[in-house]
């Protein structure tokens, strides 16, 4: 599977949520079941902590999608204007990785 580029905007404390659909080269789904979705933000590729963890699930595994979910706290914690960001899938001994990008963060405006 090639990876897919997708960059991300969010607002600072802001509830994300985003929806992904992985399709094979031949334009069906990729299957999901029993894959194991790992997903985080971290400052740039060679950091070793992560800024934040994505809730990664998929609803419609047979259909190939995939869930990312931030709470408010966990947005409004990235302090940095560009993070970094991957989906991980595992399945046994097989790993790979079918989306990767940036995560733009804005300053939220109105804030408490």
């Amino acid at each position: 599977m090639e990876t897919g580029r997708y960059n991300l905007s969010i607002q600072s404390g802001e509830t994300v949520s985003r929806q992904f659909k992985l399709l094979l080269a031949n334009g069906e789904p990729y299957d999901l079941s029993g894959y194991t979705i790992q997903s985080k933000i971290k400052p740039d590729y060679t950091s070793s902590a992560a800024s934040a963890t994505f809730t990664a699930t998929s609803p419609d595994p047979t259909n190939g999608i995939i869930n990312l979910s931030l709470d408010s706290g966990s947005s409004g914690a990235l302090t940095g204007s560009c993070y970094y960001y991957d989906v991980r899938l595992i399945l046994g001994a097989t790993v790979s990785y079918p989306i990767e990008g940036k995560v733009v963060v804005s300053p939220s405006i109105t804030k408490n």
